[in-house]
C-alpha cells in the first residue's frame, strides 16, 4: 500500500476534494505496467468516487511480481480483462492464473483500436474510433456480464479491468461507469484523455477551453479522441436518458447497479 499511499494523498491534498480539473498524480507508479489510473476523486452529486475501488490499466502480461503484490496490496481482489480471445488472454494476462484473485475474461470489441499497425488499414474518411465505440456499447451482453462481475467484488475489494493498451475497450467501460456514478461529462472526458496526452495538455483543452492540437502525422489525434468520446457519452444519454437507463437496457437488474454504483461513491477501503 505504501507505494501508492504518496500519490493519493498528493491529490487530495492538491486538489482540496473540489471539481476542478485533476492532475499527474492520479496515475498510478506501476513501473512494469502502462496506463495505470484510479477512478477516486471525481466529483459527483453524492461527494467524490471512492479510490481503491476501480482501476483502469493497460496490459498485465509484463507485470513484474513485485507490481503484482503491490497491486494486490493496493487492494485489487478482482481483475477484468476486455480482450479478445485471439489476444490470448487467460495466457498472456498476469491475473489469470493468480489463485487470489478473481479473473473473468469478456470480449468487448473485437481487437485493439488503438494498435497504430491497424490504424493506416482504416477507411480514412470519418472517425473510425466512433465506429468501433458504437458497436462496443452495441454489445449488450458484455456489457451485462461486465458489471454482473464488478458487483460480486463490491464487499470485499478493488476491481483493475483492463485492455491491451487501457485506451478504448477501458475507456468505454470506465466512461459507463463514471457516468453511473453520477461524474459531470467535463470530468468523463478528461479522465478518458488522459490516456492520450498528459494531463496537463488535457486539462487546458476540457476545463480550459483551449481548442485541442493536432499533432501531423499523429496514429492517435486529440481532436479524433475528443469527438469519438464526446459522441459516445452523449450518444447514451440523449438515446436512454442517463447511463443507468442504458445501463438497465443492457438487461442489467438495479440491484446489480446500486452495488456497483455503491462502489463507487461509498466508502472507500
Amino acid at each position: 500500500m505504501g507505494l501508492f499511499n504518496s500519490i493519493r494523498t498528493a491529490f487530495l491534498g492538491g486538489m482540496g476534494m473540489g471539481p476542478g480539473p485533476l492532475v499527474e498524480e492520479r496515475i498510478l507508479d506501476v513501473p512494469s505496467g502502462d496506463n495505470y489510473r484510479e477512478l477516486g476523486g471525481y466529483p459527483t452529486p453524492s461527494g467524490v468516487t471512492s479510490f481503491r475501488r476501480f482501476i483502469r490499466a493497460g496490459s498485465t502480461e509484463r507485470l513484474t511480481e513485485r507490481d503484482l503484490e503491490r497491486l494486490e496490496d493496493y487492494g485489487v481482489r478482482a481483475v477484468l480483462d476486455l480482450r479478445s480471445p485471439f489476444e490470448s488472454p487467460n495466457m498472456s494476462c498476469r491475473f489469470a492464473r493468480r489463485p487470489q484473485v478473481g479473473w473473468l475474461n469478456v470480449p468487448l470489441f473485437d481487437y485493439d483500436l488503438s494498435d497504430p499497425n491497424l490504424v493506416a488499414n482504416q477507411v480514412p474518411e470519418g472517425n473510425y474510433l466512433i465506429d468501433g465505440y458504437v458497436t462496443m456499447l452495441s454489445n449488450r451482453a458484455a456489457l451485462k456480464r461486465i458489471f454482473e462481475f464488478f458487483a460480486q467484488t463490491a464487499p470485499d475489494g478493488g476491481v483493475l479491468f483492463h485492455c491491451a493498451a487501457g485506451m478504448d475497450r477501458t475507456g468505454m467501460v470506465a466512461m459507463l461507469l463514471l457516468g453511473l456514478a453520477g461524474v459531470d461529462h467535463k470530468h468523463i472526458v478528461a479522465d478518458y484523455l488522459y490516456s492520450f496526452a498528459p494531463a496537463r495538455e488535457v486539462d487546458e483543452v476540457v476545463f480550459g477551453g483551449k481548442a485541442p492540437s493536432y499533432a501531423p502525422g499523429s496514429w492517435n489525434p486529440l481532436p479524433s479522441r475528443m469527438e469519438a468520446i464526446e459522441y459516445a457519452l452523449h450518444g447514451v444519454e440523449e438515446g436512454y436518458g442517463s447511463v443507468r437507463a442504458y445501463l438497465e437496457a443492457c438487461g442489467i437488474e438495479s440491484v446489480c447497479l446500486e452495488a456497483v454504483r455503491g462502489m463507487l461513491v461509498g466508502s472507500e477501503l
